[in-house]
């Protein structure tokens, strides 16, 4: 397993996101995929900020699928990595117990620390199977089933909406969350082209409200066109791109290009920014669903 530093991941990501934005794209907001981003093999589902990295380098290299492998799986199976081949980083990450000395008590006792690393991974993409006699094909395709109708409600989502205390009000040009009022508003549901644009703009106004006082209460009032107020809106797309990934919607944000030009600002600014504001969706991700986001292959 190949592993890098924290900095130079961090330095890595942000280059990438600068050069997509400077183009107008957000990779975390695009609706091509019915399949989630998982592993080829084991198909465990990449969960946490990990979907977005990948597809990060899915737009930047225009590949078609989101499936990915370590090279000691391609290697097990004798399929090649291309030559000129880049890798993806993911993060792993979980819990781990340490024997520690306790001298008070003259004993040893156990500690439970964070671990979190970077490894690569590859898209298969970038993988050629002339050499072996398993064929990529044979397991690609269970993993790429008819696309579903893109009108159907998802009841899913609409129990999960169901259960949360928090107003909404339909009708109107715009997509807000109003902290004062502790209120979402929304146009009606049969303004929205799919019900896969209501839905992820619905779970982008429900990531902003997790910012009230009540919840996980990170500042909101700020002045709009602010990096600040930017900030908090890249919280509320990581953190829709989050729970769209967990319910199984393909998403797809409109975003302003006031936003693209202060989400610049900020990524220039601090190099940490992207996994900051993905630490605060995650946040918001937990206290909404119930689950906690691990970082994982």
């Amino acid at each position: 397993m190949v592993t890098a530093t924290a900095t130079d991941k961090n330095q890595l990501i942000t280059d990438k996101l600068i050069t997509l934005i400077e183009k107008g794209v957000t990779p975390w907001s695009q609706p091509w995929y019915s399949s989630p981003f998982q592993n080829f093999l084991t198909k465990h589902i990449y969960r946490g900020i990990n979907p977005i990295l990948c597809q990060i380098d899915l737009v930047i290299n225009n590949w078609e699928y989101p499936f990915f492998i370590t090279f000691q799986q391609a290697k097990e199976l004798n399929w090649l990595i291309k030559k000129g081949s880049k890798a993806t980083w993911i993060k792993w990450g979980g819990t781990y117990a340490k024997e520690v000395e306790d001298p008070d008590r003259r004993e040893t006792k156990k500690e439970y620390r964070n671990s979190c690393r970077w490894f690569s991974v590859f898209n298969i993409a970038c993988l050629d199977d002339t050499k072996s006699d398993r064929q990529i094909t044979e397991y690609l395709k269970p993993l790429t089933p008819p696309l579903p109708n893109n009108f159907n409600p998802l009841p899913k989502v609409e129990n999960f909406i169901g259960t949360l205390e928090i107003e909404t009000v339909f009708g109107g040009p715009v997509a807000c969350y109003i902290p004062t009022l502790d209120t979402i508003k929304l146009p009606k549901r049969s303004d929205f082209i799919s019900a896969e644009g209501f839905y992820s703009t619905y779970l982008h106004e429900i990531v902003h409200s997790t910012g009230h006082k009540s919840r996980c209460a990170r500042p909101l009032n700020h002045r709009k066109g602010s990096t600040d107020y930017a900030f908090e809106e890249l919280i509320a797309d990581l953190g829709s791109a989050f729970l769209c990934n967990h319910f199984g919607i393909n998403y797809s944000l409109e975003i302003h290009a006031s936003y693209l030009d202060s989400w610049l600002s900020v990524l220039q600014n601090d190099k940490t920014a992207f996994l900051k504001a993905a630490q605060k969706a995650n946040q918001a991700f937990q206290y909404l669903v119930g689950e906690t986001i691990y970082y994982e292959q």
